[in-house]
């Protein structure tokens, strides 16, 4: 006669818990460094566009002139006096050489601007910045010699003067300089109506003092969005070059977008704690599935004459990829991108909760307390982020290849 041995069951919590201790202790390092990552890149872009420094501005106008002037393939002269701003740069971080030299040099270098714009001391990144700056726009007029760069240095450099001129001088609230920015770039992307909407909803959300909080947002949604399209944009590639890997990408995808949202946000909790990066870990994993949709979508739709031409050409895979697939497939692609951002800020609100700060805290405190105004303006300005992101991205597939070539025809 045999007797059935019971046989202890495992809690299924136990187990997982078990697994994330596990992974924290064998993965700890690499989840440190990517907290501390997501954490300088979210902070950085908040003081971007919340509050920008002088030095930012310096060193925003210093990259448009130089991607000009890259574009224009005057790459040597420009990756030197970058090369060269980087390397004293690093030197006042590490030895404080900057401060050294400009101590040593005369005083009235510097008081005519400490008076005028009010300050008490010389800030030695500004001093760098503005060398830089100087140094591209005299390779503009120097090695570049073309009315149109020359045209874009001075832009730049005038643009710069007044934004320091308007804030510093006759104290202009910087959130008012940063919208009339962003909605420049609106007007210059997607013309005058999405530029007007751009600048009024902008003033709105000022007005209702959610600009930090909102900026906050702006800058979790571009990191989240930047790492979901650095992921699913190869994996994508993948997917329409092997359909053996479009097999396995399937299942995986569908579970992804069927998965509630709030299920993210515990194992980006159970690695990260409380806090930012868990919210954009989490929008990260829910925004993918359209980029890596779409991408392959794209890919797999451009006209395989095209593709057999390059081939018989003899051009490499890589060369098809770049030159051929990917500029064909541009408009394909920025819709997955549109999606990957909307659905970033469909994710704003609940990574509220679990202290991402923004918008989404606005609305969370909103649904929380029952403050009906606190969240009914998070959700406006939450509405206006997101026309204003999906105008924009919508419209750079204007500037694609076959858009040009089909504006061409007509």
């Amino acid at each position: 006669m045999s007797y059935a041995v019971p046989v202890p069951r495992v809690p299924v919590g136990t187990t997982f818990d078990a697994a994330i201790e596990w992974l924290r202790v064998t993965f700890g390092s690499f989840f440190d460094f990517v907290d501390l990552i997501i954490q300088a890149c979210v902070s950085t872009l908040s003081t971007l566009f919340f509050m920008p420094s002088a030095t930012q501005f310096t060193l925003l106008a210093a990259a448009f002139v130089a991607g000009g002037l890259l574009a224009r393939k005057h790459r040597k002269p420009t990756l030197i006096a970058i090369a060269v701003w980087a390397g004293f740069y690093v030197a006042e971080l590490a030895a404080g050489l900057a401060s050294a030299v400009i101590t040593s040099l005369p005083a009235p270098l510097f008081l005519w601007a400490m008076n005028l714009f009010g300050a008490e001391y010389v800030y030695p990144p500004l001093i760098l910045a503005l060398l830089l700056l100087t140094a591209l726009v005299a390779i503009s007029f120097t090695a570049a010699r073309e009315r149109r760069q020359q045209v874009v240095a001075v832009a730049w450099t005038a643009a710069l003067l007044l934004i320091l001129v308007l804030h510093f001088v006759l104290g202009v609230q910087l959130s008012l300089i940063v919208a009339v920015l962003l909605s420049a770039l609106a007007f210059t992307v997607a013309g005058w109506g999405i530029g007007l909407f751009s600048i009024l909803g902008f003033l709105l959300i000022i007005s209702m003092e959610s600009w930090e909080n909102a900026m906050s947002s702006l800058a979790l949604i571009l990191v989240a969005t930047v790492v979901a399209v650095a992921v699913s944009l190869p994996i994508g590639v993948l997917a329409a070059q092997s359909r053996h890997v479009s097999t396995v990408v399937k299942p995986v995808l569908d579970f992804m977008q069927t998965l509630p949202a709030f299920v993210y946000l515990l194992p980006a909790i159970a690695f990260f704690s409380i806090g930012t990066v868990p919210g954009v870990i989490a929008t990260v994993i829910f925004a993918m599935p359209p980029g890596v949709r779409l991408t392959e979508l794209g890919i797999r739709q451009v006209d395989k004459e095209l593709v057999e031409a390059g081939e018989a050409f003899g051009a490499p895979d890589w060369q098809i990829l770049r030159r051929i697939q990917l500029p064909l497939a541009l408009a394909t692609i920025m819709a997955g991108i549109n999606q990957i951002i909307m659905l970033s800020l469909s994710m704003v609100v609940i990574a509220g909760m679990v202290g991402a700060g923004g918008l989404g805290n606005d609305v969370y405190t909103g649904i929380a307390q029952g403050d009906v105004p606190v969240g009914f303006e998070g959700g406006i300005a939450v509405v206006i982020l997101a026309i204003f992101l999906d105008r924009l991205t919508g419209a750079v597939t204007r500037y694609s290849p076959a858009a040009r070539a089909q504006r061409a025809s007509a």
